[in-house]
């Protein structure tokens, strides 16, 4: 059975359904060195690369229990994290699978950074958080500045509103943080029909051979992404 590593917010309706299809879910503990809201996100604890989970050596000491269920191996940094951005997106970076990272310049771990061999700096700290791929060259993303950067390298890529995302605490969330990419879909965390560019973001998932599913019905939430091990 496939594992799904996701945040706590993610809803009873959203689990269940992923269940269904199949997933075993696991919920990721908060970290108390990210902020209240965020601090179980996967985009903010873990970068999941060619079969290897990156995360930080206090969390993965305090979680090992969790980490040892998933099976995969584990690498850790000891880098500078805290709770003031931007020194709390170590991990919040793209990866493509040409090798490009895409991620804000000086505050990615250099455990990422050392994986890439074209390194692309953009303003958007939380790049991951704000970028859905639904494969490895279709992005949407919320983000203007990423947009660019995307599709300056090539990379197919829809740019989408975020006010219909929401994400508790915050003014808004993103498209990455509230969806999920799996070999045949792309699943929303709540009802992506709601959004208002629910025509575009339909066509262009549907392109890539992909279908569209709502976990639920309930408000499109960011809760951090999920990582598919």
């Amino acid at each position: 059975m496939s594992q799904i590593l996701v945040g706590k917010g993610i809803s009873e309706k959203c689990k269940i359904e992923l269940v269904k299809m199949g997933y075993e879910v696991i919920k990721l503990p908060e970290y108390d060195k990210l902020q209240n809201g965020i601090s179980s996100h996967a985009d903010m604890l873990i970068f999941f690369h060619s079969g290897v989970i990156y995360t930080f050596e206090e969390y993965y000491r305090k979680n090992i229990r969790i980490f040892d269920l998933v099976g995969v191996e584990v690498k850790t940094t000891d880098e500078f994290v805290s709770k003031e951005y931007p020194r709390d997106i170590l991990f919040n970076a793209v990866l493509t699978d040409k090798k490009i990272l895409f991620s804000k310049s000086g505050y990615t771990s250099e455990t990422i950074t050392q994986l890439a061999e074209k390194v692309v700096g953009v303003r958007q700290g939380y790049t991951a958080c704000s970028t859905c791929r639904v494969d490895g060259n279709n992005f949407i993303t919320t983000d203007k500045g990423l947009y660019k950067a995307y599709t300056a390298n090539s990379i197919n890529c829809l740019l989408v509103g975020k006010e219909d995302i929401l994400l508790p605490g915050y003014d808004c969330g993103f498209i990455g943080g509230s969806s999920v990419v799996l070999a045949d879909s792309v699943c929303f965390f709540g009802n992506i029909e709601e959004h208002r560019d629910f025509g575009e973001i339909k066509r262009f998932i549907e392109y890539t051979g992909k279908r569209v599913i709502s976990l639920s019905d309930e408000k499109l939430t960011d809760i951090g992404g999920a990582v598919v091990v």
